[in-house]
């Protein structure tokens, strides 16, 4: 809350960076969701948006609405960066690059995809889309886990994956998230605890 406070009285930075911060991941992020999400933490850590607890604060609230998970968090950094402003930059400048990006790609697949040999380099950029997402994922979970115990990270994320494959339902897996972390919060306690007051003008 402080930090929505703090975003409509001293922006963070003006609207046009957001933009054009926003743009920038628009025109590279290749490799799907996982790929967008890594690109907007690096800028928000490295900016000084966002900390990494409250990035992760807004992962999570975006993935509890429905739609397209990615464009609601870019909603909230903007929010937080500027306020209504840095919203509109931000969802703009991350849709119209890939939007032109996307209808030249199709426009050039309607012409390639009737030759016998276009689908086989289809086929593997498809499957290093894939494995560039998975990769991404996998360095997002190690970032966030990596101030807890290993073998503590190593059981939340098999058992997760394993809720993910038998469930198939990400509603019903983040239900399950919900509760545990209600009956068992030391459990997800990821992030180092804040420093005390006064802490900083100790020696």
């Amino acid at each position: 809350m402080q930090g929505s406070t703090k975003a409509h009285h001293a922006p963070l930075a003006p609207w046009t960076e957001v933009f054009m911060a926003f743009a920038r991941i628009g025109l590279t992020s290749f490799g799907g969701g996982s790929a967008t999400v890594s690109a907007m933490r690096q800028l928000c850590l490295r900016k000084g948006w966002l900390t990494e607890a409250q990035f992760i604060d807004q992962l999570v609230l975006s993935r509890l609405t429905p739609g397209i998970s990615i464009l609601s968090q870019v909603m909230l950094i903007g929010r937080t960066v500027c306020g209504t402003p840095g919203m509109v930059a931000g969802l703009a400048g991350l849709m119209l690059p890939s939007l032109a990006i996307t209808i030249a790609l199709a426009w050039g697949y309607e012409r390639i995809s009737a030759f016998p040999g276009a689908q086989v380099p289809l086929h593997a950029v498809a499957g290093m889309a894939a494995g560039f997402a998975v990769s991404l994922a996998i360095q997002l979970f190690r970032d966030i886990m990596r101030p807890v115990p290993f073998l503590r990270a190593l059981l939340l994320f098999a058992l997760f994956v394993a809720l993910g494959l038998w469930l198939g339902d990400p509603l019903l897996v983040m239900g399950i998230a919900i509760a545990l972390a209600l009956i068992f919060p030391g459990l997800f306690d990821m992030l180092p605890p804040p420093p005390e007051a006064g802490s900083a003008d100790e020696p």
